[in-house]
């Protein structure tokens, strides 16, 4: 199936994780899309899972789970002031959510449920072990994706 350029640009998917290079990658998808289009942007915030002991009895299993509620609590709030900000500028389908789990398996996920045809992120250079170890987020979803990605520096 060969999908034409207005129809990858029907659903953008925008990874987020607050960083100066995510920012970019909105701003970038923003100015990508056609106002006349129907275009919806999915901005999506992965929160990694805090992963707890197997038989905790000393509490730290609570404190792990109030930390992670934390965590995508603040992040739905900035996702919300994203969401807020772009739509005063004249963007009218944007959605945002949060999510806990693998950033990759989540980010390609989100293509199928939102019928995606294009996903936009940034990308941060973490050195040489850091990358060897981990990879980045957008190499791994730029290699495993079924549709285009477009890495923004």
């Amino acid at each position: 199936m060969v999908m034409d350029i207005d129809e990858k640009l029907k659903n953008i998917i925008v990874a987020v994780d607050f960083s100066e290079e995510s920012e970019k990658a909105v701003e970038f998808a923003a100015g990508l899309i056609d106002r006349k289009l129907d275009t919806t942007i999915h901005l999506i915030n992965v929160v990694r899972p805090f992963f707890t002991p197997i038989g905790d009895t000393t509490g730290t299993t609570e404190i792990l789970r109030d930390e992670e509620e934390e965590l995508v609590k603040s992040s739905r709030n900035k996702l919300e002031r994203m969401v807020t900000s772009l739509k005063s500028r004249g963007l009218k389908n944007v959605q945002g959510s949060v999510r806990v789990g693998d950033p990759k398996n989540v980010i390609i996920a989100a293509i199928e449920e939102h019928k995606a045809g294009l996903i936009v992120m940034g990308t941060r250079k973490h050195g040489f072990k850091r990358g060897i170890f981990m990879g980045s987020v957008s190499e791994r979803v730029s290699a495993n994706s079924p549709v285009s990605v477009l890495i923004v520096r």
